[in-house]
């Protein structure tokens, strides 16, 4: 006969819940970005399609990824994840995604603007993982954000280099001449 015992946590190792509360609130960020990058994925056009689209779905396999990973650490921490797509449309604050068919460089764009969203919230969760002492949950995050960042510049490498805008959102002058050729 078998026992099961559930494991028990001490006072010290329980779970901050504004940890607990902020991996939901990214899970649901994540389910959000997730579908609404699906929703470019099938939707976009161009003559740079197929590049893009396999992009898109890069991007999306990375959303799905993060919302599992969250979700187990939720576990881990003995509390549970709120991971359905009603917890996403009352959580998330992403912007939504023009339905319909969407031009290469405009799908690029409504990637990259939900994609830095991620980005900024990844960046705040960090900083509150740090306050509240959690530096496993910190980890998690820390990895998402790295993950985050490569496709947001895989992403921002299939805009015109005068589009490339600067953190305070002005466009970044051009290092190439008009010949081509870096300056």
């Amino acid at each position: 006969m078998t026992t099961q015992t559930r494991s028990k946590q001490s006072e010290k190792d329980k779970a901050d819940p504004k940890v607990i509360d902020l991996l939901n609130h990214h899970l649901a960020l994540t389910s959000d970005l997730y579908s609404q990058v699906k929703q470019a994925h099938w939707t976009v056009v161009g003559p740079n399609f197929i590049a893009i689209h396999r992009l898109f779905d890069e991007v999306a396999s990375m959303a799905a990824a993060h919302g599992d990973t969250m979700a187990e650490r939720i576990r881990s921490l003995q509390a549970i994840p709120r991971g359905t797509i009603r917890e996403a449309v009352k959580e998330s604050p992403l912007p939504e995604i023009a339905i319909g068919e969407i031009y290469e460089e405009g799908a690029i764009r409504a990637v990259l603007q939900r994609l830095e969203i991620y980005s900024h919230s990844v960046t705040d969760a960090i900083e509150e993982c740090e306050k509240a002492e959690d530096p496993t949950t910190q980890d998690v995050f820390i990895d998402i954000q790295k993950e985050v960042d490569l496709q947001a510049y895989f992403l921002r490498s299939h805009l015109p280099s005068d589009a490339v805008m600067n953190e305070s959102g002005d466009h970044a002058p051009s290092t190439r001449s008009s010949n081509g050729r870096h300056r």
